[in-house]
């Protein structure tokens, strides 16, 4: 349940900064170019100012193919002297939600030569080993002073997913528990921001943004649509790449050098990444057709698992057989024939629909290329 505070949550943000400034920590930004890092970067940017502890430490994986104007904006906040900036890439694979034959796509990829890269990193990148995003900030790369903790920023907004208001309301507030694993915590200033809130912020500050935004606005995407991400990780993209396809033709056949099946999507739609059902034929026979027997193996294998998991689990809580179409109220999202093969038609290697499904690791689709060392595959 929200609560309405009647507080500013601009100056709430600010404050809950200033605490952490002022305690000593070393607080470390993560940022991805979208509105909401550019919010928490400029938060702690003032709250460092407030408590003489500039410049603002701020780093940044690079993802290589990404909507054109969000690395351009990167660029430039790399150049302000009140920020010390880490650009940094590790080589890792990102998702190519549109090929089932080989989900992923190696960022500046070792075994191709940088012209057939999407784009070069800038000459002051490093680069790092870890595969997973958790490794990014480090008590290694970023050591606090002793006694004091490392934190992480990031622009997480409950507003965007009940999942993450679920996560503010265990972690109790807007910082996140001690994180042993990985040696930091989160720290998530704006967590109580709505959309409105984001955008005025950035409008009443003359904050720099990442120009895309305008793109989508003049293409009529709604704000809550508004999404800086590898274009290639989600189907839910596929509207940004469709506008971009339009407005920068040039990186979009680059990025369909890159990504096979991209360009497939975009032009006929979801329709290029979803089983296709013959007339009147019901969803657990296009399941096993188009999931299982005409699919690369390695989606097969996830699919098998994955029906033999759910269909299992519905069997505890009732006699009558898994559903078709109508899904199964006990069982969720996932609790119907229909969804699972819209779902796992395309493998779904990182795991998003079945949380229960191992991620796929690298060293799968290229030996040598590591794991994901116990960490999330991806930012999203």
């Amino acid at each position: 349940m929200r609560r309405l505070l009647g507080v500013n949550t601009f100056d709430l943000a600010v404050e809950r900064m200033i605490r952490l400034y002022d305690e000593g920590h070393e607080v470390v930004v993560s940022f991805s170019g979208g509105k909401d890092s550019t919010c928490a970067m400029e938060v702690c940017l003032l709250a460092a100012a407030e408590t003489g502890r500039l410049p603002v430490k701020v780093v940044m994986r690079d993802e290589e193919i990404m909507i054109p104007g969000v690395f351009e904006y990167c660029e430039r906040v790399a150049a302000r002297d009140e920020i010390d900036f880490h650009w940094i890439y590790a080589r890792q694979p990102v998702i190519n939600c549109f090929n089932r034959d080989n989900p992923f796509v190696f960022c500046f990829d070792p075994l191709l030569q940088p012209h057939e890269w999407v784009r070069e990193p800038p000459p002051f990148a490093y680069e790092i080993q870890e595969n997973n995003i958790q490794a990014v900030v480090t008590a290694a790369r970023f050591q606090p002073e002793p006694g004091r903790e490392l934190f992480q920023v990031i622009g997480l907004r409950a507003a965007e997913s009940p999942n993450r208001i679920r996560g503010i309301h265990s972690s109790g507030g807007y910082l996140t528990k001690n994180a042993k694993k990985w040696g930091y915590r989160s720290a998530r200033p704006i967590y109580d921001w709505q959309d409105g809130d984001v955008w005025k912020a950035i409008a009443d500050n003359e904050w720099d943004y990442a120009r895309c935004y305008d793109i989508m606005t003049r293409f009529g995407v709604g704000r809550r649509n508004m999404r800086v991400a590898p274009p290639t990780q989600r189907a839910a993209q596929l509207q940004i790449l469709t506008i971009f396809s339009q407005t920068h033709p040039r990186w979009f056949d680059r990025v369909c050098d890159r990504a096979p099946g991209v360009r497939e999507a975009v032009r006929f739609g979801r329709v290029a990444m979803e089983p296709q059902r013959q007339l009147g034929e019901p969803w657990s026979e296009t399941y096993q057709r188009e999931c299982v027997e005409r699919a690369p193996r390695w989606v097969a294998d996830r699919c098998r698992e994955a029906a033999k998991m759910l269909v299992d689990r519905h069997r505890g809580h009732s006699s009558q057989p898994f559903p078709e179409a109508r899904q199964c109220v006990r069982c969720g999202v996932l609790g119907s024939w229909m969804r699972l093969s819209k779902d796992l038609y395309m493998g779904d290697p990182f795991s998003f629909a079945v949380n229960e499904l191992p991620q796929v690791e690298p060293e799968f689709f290229r030996p040598g290329a590591g794991t994901w060392g116990g960490g999330k595959a991806t930012w999203g």
